[in-house]
């Protein structure tokens, strides 16, 4: 049987020529032709067809390496080759063409990965098309060759073209050499938890090749500048950060991310990002400067298990939740040591509430019980028999305790024993060696006890096998920075007069304080003594100073005075998201909220305004009314564009006592709270109505035309 060249063959092979010659110019031209919108829906089509041209160079390159003896058979295949390679060729130019449309839509950067796939697509067309124009050549090794060409071509092009759909080195990251595990007390929160979630989970569509919306998840600037619909996160406030609003929306909305079809985030991988958000969304928080009952850190112990080789073992089962929640008060909390752990921590405070009866309460989890904290509690020597029944203890804290060390040997039963800390007690070098029979010690913290320099070193050859932890010894007499004083004063705000109360936790520190505003020095500044009355609004600023040491930084203290205190306040609207603080007590539990807008201290609003119906219990004269804002225009949190003060003796109607528009923020203004004074004629009043409107974010910020939030603390009147 004869083979026949057909026509659609001579047509095939004008096309394929004329494709390679429109493919060069398209790809030269780059974003400098207008597409219409009929050839985009043709550039999307580019991942249903791109498997066609694949298979088919695959299956073209393997034939020309099969050989056939009978000289029919030979011809039929040579033919059946040919016409392989011409629709492999074809459907490759096609491809491409759809390819070069589809990266010229927005969400493409024209760089790394996209780039190396846009010459690897044009480098495998130009290939497939020699393989074809070459099938035939005199020598029989140039084909092959090609061939092979072909394929490594096929496999780079691709390996780039799943780093833009899958995300940065898809395909080798099994046989790529992964970080090994980071110990949780030296894992960040951003760098070991929020970072590889977004790269498994988001950056496949957001990265430097593919930033869809605008948005590249892959450095924190990229993170911090958002996309095309605005800032991703506002720090400190997840309830209105548009990550958390897109992974809340239905699965089947076109906005919910990740796109159906994507893996999706587990309640885990959610709760992660919402708690990182809620703390600042900081990029160099350490994951061991996390409270070790706060959500952050619970999640990331959970995350950050060490190797299975290397994780503790525990042979015991877990303890009933209800029991668990039972056993925590306001003095005492118990909880796991990660989410859905057996081991448990217990934790006491107050030590005026203590005694060894909240220990002993804690024995039907002695099974579970690993580590007890109880430094600075009134723990006795005949207290340890007690503790010695917790046979699973791996961590025993008694520093500051009421302990002498005479009753030690009772810890010595513990088998499971790895940290003990005495520090702060008189315990003496050989009350110490009763511990020797603790076949677990590896840490013993033993500073600002009974034991001289001497003793120290001795106990090291006593415990060889366990780290004795001596403290900080300033044998080089470097000075060191003293930290700042201590304010015991729990409210700001005032009525008649207020004894501020400071300390220093280091002895022979003096507290050196202004109120004229000026910078206190360790030289000439008064000497703060047992406590200082203040009786009018006034800010204080005070340093802590010793001789050897280096004085502390600056504190601010903010005291405002008020005459009179309203019976009740009405908010017409509550606080939004997690800024609802104490509801309207708020506004006069003298409580100010200082500049951390997450302290639970502020009410925020951002879609209402504040309205606040002020009754007092008899009609009382006021000439002012003062009103305490926050200011972080980096956190979306501006003063108020307009506050209005309305009073009178009937609510239903009040009279316009006085309108105030602060001044607009600008973009280099500090983080600072503000007291917005509104002055009006003396005026006797039963109620008051005070409205407060939000500013718009001027054009200068990254969510600029929408609205700013508002956050109030205090109202102080007269």
């Amino acid at each position: 049987m004869k083979w026949n060249r057909i026509r659609w063959q001579n047509a095939g092979n004008q096309f394929l020529f004329a494709a390679n010659i429109f493919i060069l110019v398209l790809f030269i031209a780059g974003s400098h032709l207008t597409v219409p919108a009929w050839l985009q829906v043709l550039g999307r089509m580019h991942p249903l067809v791109l498997h066609f041209p694949i298979v088919l160079l695959l299956l073209g390159s393997l034939l020309l390496f099969v050989q056939l003896r009978e000289p029919e058979a030979s011809r039929w295949k040579n033919r059946f080759t040919e016409l392989l390679l011409l629709t492999a060729a074809l459907t490759t130019a096609v491809t491409v063409i759809m390819g070069l449309l589809l990266a010229r839509e927005g969400g493409y950067t024209d760089n790394g990965s996209l780039l190396w796939h846009k010459w690897g697509g044009v480098a495998v067309l130009w290939a497939a098309s020699a393989l074809y124009w070459l099938r035939a050549a005199a020598k029989p090794w140039l084909p092959k060759a090609g061939a092979l060409v072909t394929v490594v071509l096929l496999l780079l092009t691709g390996h780039y073209g799943a780093d833009i759909t899958h995300g940065n080195n898809f395909v080798l990251a099994p046989v790529t050499p992964r970080n090994t595990a980071v110990p949780l007390d030296k894992a960040l929160v951003y760098e070991h938890l929020v970072k590889p979630l977004l790269e498994e989970k988001c950056m496949n569509c957001h990265n430097a090749g593919k930033a869809k919306g605008g948005l590249s998840m892959e450095l924190p600037q990229q993170l911090l500048a958002g996309g095309k619909s605005g800032k991703l996160f506002v720090a400190g406030n997840p309830a209105v950060s548009l990550l958390m609003e897109r992974l809340h929306l239905p699965a089947d909305d076109k906005k919910h991310m990740p796109p159906a079809g994507k893996p999706q985030l587990t309640e885990d991988e959610v709760a992660l990002l919402y708690y990182w958000i809620k703390g600042g969304a900081d990029f160099k928080t350490a994951v061991a400067t996390l409270p070790a009952r706060d959500s952050l850190y619970l999640l990331a112990a959970q995350r950050l298990q060490p190797a299975a080789s290397e994780a503790p073992v525990y042979n015991f089962s877990a303890a009933d939740d209800k029991l668990v929640q039972q056993l925590s008060n306001n003095y005492r909390v118990v909880y796991p040591i990660a989410l859905h752990a057996a081991p448990l921590v217990a934790n006491w405070y107050n030590k005026d509430k203590f005694d060894i009866k909240s220990v002993s309460e804690l024995l039907p989890v002695k099974e579970q019980l690993i580590e007890m904290h109880l430094q600075k509690m009134p723990v006795k020597d005949a207290d340890l028999e007690v503790v010695a029944q917790f046979k699973q203890l791996r961590v025993l804290n008694l520093s500051f305790t009421n302990i002498t060390g005479q009753t030690l040997a009772a810890l010595g039963k513990l088998p499971h024993l790895q940290r003990l800390s005495l520090s702060g007690t008189p315990v003496t070098l050989q009350q110490l060696t009763a511990l020797k029979a603790a076949p677990a010690l590896k840490e013993l913290y033993v500073w600002n006890t009974g034991m001289s320099p001497a003793d120290l070193q001795q106990a090291q050859k006593v415990f060889p096998k366990a780290t004795v932890v001596k403290g900080f010894t300033n044998d080089k007499g470097e000075q060191l920075k003293l930290n700042q004083p201590i304010v015991l004063n729990p409210v700001a705000v005032f009525q008649h007069s207020l004894q501020l109360k400071m300390q220093h936790p280091v002895r022979g520190t003096e507290i050196r304080y202004t109120t004229d505003g000026s910078t206190p020095d360790s030289l000439h500044s008064p000497v703060f003594k047992d406590s200082l009355l203040i009786t009018g609004n006034t800010v204080v600023r005070a340093i802590a100073c010793k001789q050897g040491w280096y004085a502390s930084d600056p504190i601010q203290l903010s005291f405002s005075k008020t005459t009179y205190t309203p019976d009740s306040i009405l908010l017409r609207n509550p606080g939004e998201g997690s800024y609802i603080a104490n509801g309207s007590r708020s506004l006069t539990d003298g409580q100010k909220g200082g500049t951390d807008h997450n302290n639970g201290k502020w009410l925020g609003y951002t879609k209402n305004g504040l309205e606040a119906i002020v009754q007092f219990p008899q009609p009382v004269p006021l000439k002012a009314v003062t009103i305490s804002a926050l200011r972080n225009t980096g956190a979306y949190i501006f003063l108020p564009h307009q506050v209005e003060i309305w009073g009178g003796n009937d609510p239903r109607h009040l009279k316009l006592l006085k309108k105030v528009t602060p001044p607009a923020d600008k973009k280099d203004d500090p983080v600072t709270t503000l007291d917005i004074d509104c002055d009006f004629p003396l005026t006797q009043v039963s109620y008051l109505k005070i409205m407060m409107t939000q500013a718009t974010l001027p054009p200068w910020h990254p969510g600029k035309g929408n609205r700013a939030w508002l956050f109030v603390d205090e109202l102080l009147f007269n």
